[in-house]
């Protein structure tokens, strides 16, 4: 019975890796104008708020309510909307690489690092709305995926504002 567990643990995680692999060259094979039309806008100035209020900690650390950081976000759709972001900003760090490989390797290291604490905080979010519990740990959670995609954001902005700077009005108008 172990060695079935074992066997189908290992089948999914082959799965996993694979699809995974497929998804990335193909977000990689499109064009630059295709990757930024296809980011979801976002209510950033909202975002921001939440994103600095777990960053950058006040003497009064209880400033937002969960139902404003809620709000702030953009609700369930704001969580899909950043998380579909997330690959199309780690995609266009990487196309930084032909004209800045060494920076634009760098940089798409921490987006992407960015981007699996964004994903780890809102599947925690998602797994505990569907378990009708951990109301309590709901905004932690909002907080983390804000704070990682905000950080995404000026990353990818900052590399580009350095090394494309031609592109870089159109890419800020996007995000």
């Amino acid at each position: 019975m172990a060695y079935l567990a074992l066997g189908v643990f290992g089948l999914v995680a082959v799965a996993a890796l694979i699809y995974a692999q497929v998804r990335s060259r193909k977000l990689l094979s499109r064009d630059w104008q295709t990757l930024v039309t296809s980011i979801e806008p976002m209510h950033m100035r909202g975002l921001e708020m939440v994103a600095l209020d777990h960053l950058q900690p006040e003497k009064n650390q209880l400033r937002l309510e969960p139902d404003e950081i809620w709000g702030l976000v953009g609700g369930k759709e704001g969580l899909r909307r950043m998380e579909h972001n997330a690959d199309l900003m780690i995609a266009l760090a990487a196309y930084v690489r032909n004209w800045n490989h060494d920076q634009a390797i760098v940089v798409a290291e921490r987006i992407r690092h960015d981007s699996i604490q964004l994903k780890r905080a809102v599947r925690r979010i998602r797994w505990n709305m569907h378990m009708r519990r951990g109301q309590l740990r709901i905004p932690f959670y909002v907080h983390q995926a804000a704070a990682s995609y905000y950080l995404m954001s000026r990353r990818l902005l900052s590399l580009y504002e350095t090394n494309q700077y031609v592109l870089y009005p159109v890419l800020a108008e996007a995000l």
